[in-house]
């Protein structure tokens, strides 16, 4: 089978790494998605690439960012790609144009604004087109099960980066949580300095929040930690603070701050014996803010706190195992501490 072809929706910082007509001050100063398929072409693994943004205009300027920081960097990687709409237009359906010129059964990446994901996701799966979606998958849950119906029906997969899960400290969490027992507390925070509402103010608040983009990562972690021992979500209340990112230049009614308090109940049985441990509830805490000092110095401060708990002997002792990680991302690099 031939390698397929790919193409990229959206033009932005995870995809570029260019925002706002300039390089990205993160740490995603050359994008992430677009580097991976250079490479991967390279190797053989894909084939043709396309790009597809909204205005064609911008796509010079990224052509030259790639070629400066990418191909002139990494011994002249190929960093050329069909791209949509053209020059001189801006289309906010070249999505759809870019789609249809793929060949069936093609890889189709969607890295957009959240209230983006589903039309595009969809109109990819209906024409047998495999997509990768950026967390959130999508922002309703009726969507989210339309997009599972879609992929069975036309045999596509659909499936859902949600990189948290595959950075070491987190993977680490993830696999020994499996040997810790029944959850009991669960407490996440992630931040962001207020900087990064030049990246995002032009959806934020708008068609989304902080919460979806973030929040997402660490119920994700906890459910991923949970769920087989028959742990689902029973019900969610959330609380929001406001009034920074107004005051620079984000729509009114932008959150800065958003806390989840979600109750877990154990409906399952892990161990031995159906049903064990039915009954059980434990608390998720899941806090997100944009709006830490600004340019901190730190990209994405980012930590949580597991409690779990383990029976020790064959009487009714217990101990609490207290598990924390804390992991911050800095813009030149990642550090992490693990702590049983």
């Amino acid at each position: 089978m031939s390698p397929p072809s790919v193409l990229m929706v959206g033009t932005g910082e995870y995809t570029t790494g260019f925002v706002s007509g300039a390089q990205s001050t993160s740490d995603k100063t050359i994008g992430v998605v677009a580097l991976s398929l250079f490479d991967l072409r390279r190797r053989g693994k894909v084939s043709s690439l396309s790009m597809v943004g909204v205005s064609g205009r911008r796509f010079p300027s990224i052509r030259q960012h790639l070629r400066q920081n990418i191909s002139e960097a990494y011994n002249g990687l190929d960093v050329s790609f069909t791209s949509y709409p053209a020059y001189d237009t801006s289309d906010a359906d070249a999505y759809k144009s870019a789609i249809d010129a793929l060949p069936s059964g093609s890889c189709v990446t969607v890295f957009t604004p959240d209230s983006m994901h589903f039309p595009i996701a969809m109109y990819a799966v209906e024409r047998g087109h495999h997509v990768l979606i950026t967390k959130p998958a999508t922002k309703l849950l009726g969507h989210h099960l339309e997009l599972l119906r879609a992929s069975r029906e036309h045999g596509v997969f659909v499936c859902v980066e949600h990189h948290k899960r595959f950075d070491p400290a987190y993977a680490d969490a993830r696999h020994r949580a499996k040997g810790l027992g029944d959850c009991n507390y669960f407490y996440s925070h992630m931040s962001q300095p207020k900087s990064q509402l030049e990246t995002f103010k032009a959806w934020a608040g708008r068609e989304s929040d902080i919460s979806y983009y973030l929040n997402s990562h660490h119920v994700d972690v906890c459910e991923s930690m949970v769920r087989d021992g028959g742990w689902v979500p029973s019900r969610v209340t959330a609380s929001a603070g406001r009034g920074i990112a107004e005051g620079l230049g984000c729509v009114e009614g932008t959150e800065d701050t958003i806390t989840l308090l979600v109750d877990w109940e154990k409906e399952g049985g892990s161990g031995k014996g159906k049903g064990k441990g039915k009954g059980k509830k434990a608390t998720g805490v899941y806090t997100v803010s944009r709006t830490a000092p600004q340019y901190a110095g730190v990209h994405s401060n980012q930590y949580f706190h597991c409690k779990l708990r383990k029976p020790l002997f064959p009487r009714k002792f217990s101990a609490d195992e207290v598990w924390q990680i804390w992991h911050r991302k800095a813009r030149s690099h990642r550090s992490s501490e693990a702590r049983l």
